[in-house]
């Protein structure tokens, strides 16, 4: 019986995704529910500051502050429109057609207390979300 037991709670434990640091990857039904009308703030790895809201209807308008391209191209802040959504790998993915380059991405989101972060807890992965 303890053996049936342990094997019940093994069962249980594996379908609850846990990542590094405590964080918890967030189920596709969970970023279905949680990510339309939210407000996004998100470093990229090129330091621009970008922000947008995912629309209901899986669209968004993005700005950026341009750190990435600015001072090459003497550019400053700009903003593009853009897609969201929910693959079927539960992954939370970015489409956004920006004037220089064309920005598509899928990545988890793990939850840890209070923060998210795409992929990993790191705070080069961290993404913010509001209502």
């Amino acid at each position: 019986m303890r053996m049936l037991a342990s094997l019940v709670v093994a069962g249980a434990l594996s379908t609850v995704a846990v990542a590094d640091d405590g964080a918890v990857k967030m189920t596709r039904a969970e970023l279905q529910s949680f990510l339309p009308g939210t407000n996004v703030t998100h470093m990229n790895k090129g330091g621009s500051l970008r922000r947008w809201t995912n629309e209901a209807d899986g669209t968004l308008v993005a700005s950026t502050n341009n750190k990435t391209y600015g001072g090459a191209y003497g550019a400053s802040s700009s903003s593009s429109a853009g897609t969201w959504m929910v693959n079927e790998d539960g992954k939370y993915c970015i489409h956004i057609d920006w004037k220089r380059v064309d920005e598509k991405w899928c990545a988890s989101i793990l939850k840890a207390g209070d923060s998210y972060y795409l992929g990993s807890v790191d705070p080069a992965q961290k993404i913010e979300f509001a209502k």
